[in-house]
């Protein structure tokens, strides 16, 4: 058993904040691409909860795709919500809050995940799910407040993305961003992590870096996972952004 210190940690991004949005700023995710995307899925569905709003560029690209959403950010990283609230904070209701935790007082039609809590991850032929929580339990308890926040029709968006590696890129002001993975642990033969370091360094000075651990569960337990938390798979959208899966029916 996890000790309960253990079941709530989630990853944080507060030691590179502001070099991260510098990332995310240069097209680390494609932002509007995805929020098109999301968009197409979501059809009559307004209310929008995102899980991981991180510095409100997934949030910023959405609410311009479509004026009508109703968006509500939450992060468990108080600096990224501090640039989110610069960016988006009259048009996107900001929570500092823990997803196995929150409890926001009302639902939403649909719950987006665009790289931030959970993701799903291509390794070859398998989608994989990737996570920022550190145990399975936290991931069905997490997963089953989301279903909670969610009307009884209401759809969970996980982004699709590749399988980490390593990574250099050049940024604004000459800032180098370099990534590394290192493999984890070896759970169990269907769930496992990584560590993946981020580093910003201009003219050899180490500007900022930090080190996370990442979980993976394969197929199998993915399906399971989520089930337990209560959704049904309903596959990808058409272009592949996202995978979908819908609230059972209590």
């Amino acid at each position: 058993m996890y000790a309960k210190e253990e079941i709530m940690a989630v990853n944080t991004y507060d030691g590179i904040t502001e070099c991260y949005d510098l990332l995310m700023r240069a097209g680390y995710y494609e932002h509007d691409a995805m929020a098109k995307a999301a968009n197409n899925v979501l059809g009559e569905r307004t209310s929008v909860l995102e899980l991981g709003v991180g510095t409100g560029l997934f949030a910023q690209n959405l609410a311009a795709t479509n004026p009508s959403y109703e968006i509500t950010g939450i992060d468990f990283t108080a600096p990224m919500l501090d640039i989110a609230e610069s960016r988006i904070g009259d048009e996107v209701d900001l929570v500092e809050a823990d997803v196995t935790e929150m409890d926001l007082g009302r639902t939403f039609d649909a719950a987006i995940s665009s790289g931030g809590v959970w993701v799903a991850i291509r390794d070859g032929d398998d989608l994989l799910l990737g996570t920022h929580l550190l145990a399975a339990e936290a991931d069905v308890r997490g997963l089953h407040n989301v279903g909670e926040h969610l009307e009884p029709d209401g759809l969970l968006l996980l982004s699709i993305q590749p399988m980490h590696r390593d990574f250099d890129c050049e940024l604004d002001g000459g800032i180098v961003y370099s990534q590394r993975v290192e493999p984890g642990e070896s759970i169990d033969d269907e769930h496992f992590t990584i560590e993946k370091q981020y580093s910003f360094t201009r003219d050899s000075e180490v500007l900022a870096e930090q080190t996370l651990e990442l979980g993976f569960y394969r197929p199998q337990s993915r399906e399971r996972i989520l089930e337990e938390a209560g959704f049904t798979s309903a596959g990808a959208d058409n272009e592949e952004r996202f995978v979908v899966y819908s609230k059972e029916p209590a």
